[in-house]
């Protein structure tokens, strides 16, 4: 799963999460098609925050040598479309 967190303070949490949600068409149908948007994910230590993500398919372990192969390719193509998407639209979500 790759993860976007947006987890400040409210104020900015809502700020950028409204600026992530316009974009949402544009992330969806030109990189990652996949994405699920979160606004509300609740952490193990009880801390709220709104998130992007993508998961892996299939079922992985990080003690599992045999599925390291498949986490890095994930990784790679997942990682480098949300980079590009973010790249392209870095003025938008920071202004």
């Amino acid at each position: 799963m790759v993860t976007l967190d947006v987890e400040d303070d409210l104020e900015y949490r809502i700020k950028y999460w409204e600026k992530l949600t316009a974009l949402k068409s544009i992330l969806l149908d030109d990189y990652l098609p996949d994405a699920i948007y979160d606004e509300a994910y609740l952490l193990d230590n009880g801390k709220e925050i709104s998130r992007i993500y993508v998961t892996l398919p299939q079922k992985v372990s990080i003690h599992n040598k045999n599925t390291w192969q498949d986490v890095m390719v994930f990784f790679n193509t997942h990682m480098s479309l949300f980079e590009a998407f973010f790249e392209e639209y870095k003025e938008v979500i920071e202004g």
